[in-house]
């Protein structure tokens, strides 16, 4: 009897176990999908933590599905979780995603292991950003194993395309400079140093190859017309010794180490493009190549603090050493992070106490946010004394001058930062609308915008300012076209979208114009209330377009 009973429960519970598995295998693979979704909601608005999180878990229920391990790893390649990167990279078995081939490349890049990296390499098919991130350090084991004839290319119709040509033609002229190739890095490096990319390793790099052929002028030279190189303790420290007569002691470089400044470039590219996502995830894999890269550091943590992600932005200064040469850098900026954060007494008191150039300039820079324009032209007007090359200082100097009405010499500023650095996107597109803004020179204002559009295509706000230069001008159905498109690419900007209405308005479209002023409203940030705004959605426009400020 007692057989019978125990065969008896053995049979429900084979049964119950039958019924009860599915339904769990079930439970799983909704829980792995729905935090999937969530990860994918995440990470389209750039709250990489959450994401890495919410694929990390779904990862744990479905560790062999390939898009959970590419949005798992992505996700936490973008908030700068390394470590856990490489987690994933390694967990990954079957068809393995792109960005884990990139993880398994940067790692054996770093090992010298070419080969291996190769391999890797090879594997990398997806999206343009992992493609150009591949490529790039493909040309780097190609040149690590003699093959530099193998990624030169003709760099003379690249000149001229911007941002790209810059750094390929930086890229190509290190990889001659390691082989051993002067003559044509050289060459290389004198048609990158023409264009607007901002490589400081690549600049030093240049400087030192012209030191060690015995062109030191002209070495002093590369780094004394560096628009940066009083803000960048390492060109200035180069800078320095080349004038006190020894060579700017850079060490060799690894193929690791050049295919982390080639990827800090292209990061740069994807985040100037509004591609945040790519460009975390490029600097991530920058310093998985070369761990002691403070300047993608600086930049990761530049991005996270604009994204809001303070916890992020202030992990990634942590890491830089303190008798790091960029140590200074780190404490400006973490001080930047607190200021965005709304601590604005404490990142005043942290600049204050940074005595040097680049804290003296942050402290005038935050007066200006807070529109104390007297505190912080005094300050500009120290610091150009210093230095008069830096481009920058003009620029903000005028800025503050036009603040306070003193249009004339904010002009001449204005003009003068573009004579250092012409045809600088910020400063032209600032120039131009601020004379359509005055009636002014209309011709001239138009091509400055247009040039600046011209460099910055993915930029919201310098389109934003052709578009209301159009307006302004009475031709609402081009401003209509732009300012579209500069809704596009900032669609969460109140500005923005308050001069898409106001163009919607002037073209005859008032319905859509509504729709328009009622999204700005909702986009305003709190304790403002969009008052003008409201105003407008009682009333519509005045029969004269409006003469207050747009987007600057």
């Amino acid at each position: 009897m007692i057989l019978v009973r125990a065969i008896a429960f053995v049979a429900l519970a084979l049964l119950a176990a039958c019924q009860t598995a599915p339904a769990r295998e079930e439970a799983r693979t909704s829980n792995a999908y729905a935090n999937f979704l969530v990860g994918q909601v995440a990470n389209r608005r750039d709250d990489h933590q959450s994401a890495s999180d919410r694929y990390f878990n779904a990862l744990e229920r479905a560790p062999a599905d390939r898009a959970v391990v590419e949005g798992a790893l992505s996700a936490a390649l973008a908030t700068g979780d390394l470590e856990r990167a490489r987690e994933i990279a390694r967990r990954a078995r079957r068809e393995p995603s792109e960005s884990v081939h990139l993880v398994r490349a940067a790692e054996a890049l770093r090992l010298r292991n070419l080969a291996r990296a190769d391999a890797e390499i090879a594997g990398v098919e997806g999206d343009a950003a992992s493609e150009l991130a591949a490529g790039m350090m493909l040309a780097w084991v190609r040149t690590g194993e003699g093959r530099v004839d193998d990624v030169l290319i003709d760099l003379a119709p690249l000149a001229s395309v911007r941002p790209y040509g810059g750094l390929f033609a930086y890229q190509q002229a290190m990889a001659l400079d390691f082989a051993g190739r002067n003559d044509e890095a050289l060459a290389a490096y004198t048609i990158a140093d023409r264009s607007q990319v901002w490589l400081p390793a690549a600049i030093t790099r240049h400087a030192d190859l012209l030191a060690r052929a015995g062109r030191r002028e002209e070495a002093a030279q590369v780094l004394r017309a560096t628009e940066n190189r009083v803000g960048n303790p390492a060109l200035a420290e180069a800078f320095q010794r080349l004038e006190g007569g020894a060579a700017p002691a850079i060490a060799p470089l690894t193929p690791a180490e050049g295919a982390a400044v080639g990827l800090e470039g292209l990061a740069a590219i994807f985040i100037q493009e509004n591609d945040n996502t790519s460009g975390l995830v490029t600097l991530s894999v920058a310093l998985m190549l070369d761990p002691s890269a403070d300047t993608a550091r600086l930049a990761f943590a530049d991005a996270q603090s604009k994204l809001g992600h303070v916890d992020a932005a202030r992990r990634s200064l942590a890491a830089v050493a303190p008798n790091s040469v960029y140590a200074p850098n780190a404490r400006v900026l973490d001080a930047w992070v607190l200021f965005r954060e709304g601590r604005r007494d404490e990142a005043l008191a942290r600049v204050r106490e940074e005595t040097g150039p680049r804290g003296r300039r942050a402290m005038a820079d935050m007066y200006r946010s807070l529109e104390r324009w007297n505190e912080a032209e005094g300050i500009y007007n120290a610091l150009i004394t210093e230095n008069t090359r830096d481009w920058r200082l003009y620029f903000a100097r005028g800025a503050a001058r036009d603040r306070l009405g003193r249009w004339g010499e904010a002009e001449a500023d204005l003009r003068h930062a573009l004579e250092l650095s012409p045809e600088q996107p910020e400063v032209a597109n600032y120039l131009g609308y601020t004379l359509v803004e005055r009636g002014e020179k209309l011709d001239e204002a138009l091509r400055l915008i247009r040039s600046a559009v011209a460099q910055r295509p993915m930029s919201g706000a310098i389109t934003d300012s052709l578009g209301w230069a159009h307006y302004r001008l009475g031709e609402y159905e081009q401003a209509v076209t732009y300012l579209e498109r500069a809704a596009e690419l900032e669609p969460t900007s109140p500005v923005i979208i308050d001069h898409l209405g106001d163009a919607y308005w002037r073209a005859g479209r008032r319905i859509e114009a509504r729709f328009q002023w009622q999204r700005a409203i909702s986009l305003y940030p709190e304790g403002e209330d969009g008052a003008e705004i409201s105003a407008k959605l009682e009333t519509g426009l005045p029969d004269q377009p409006p003469t207050r400020s747009a987007n600057r």
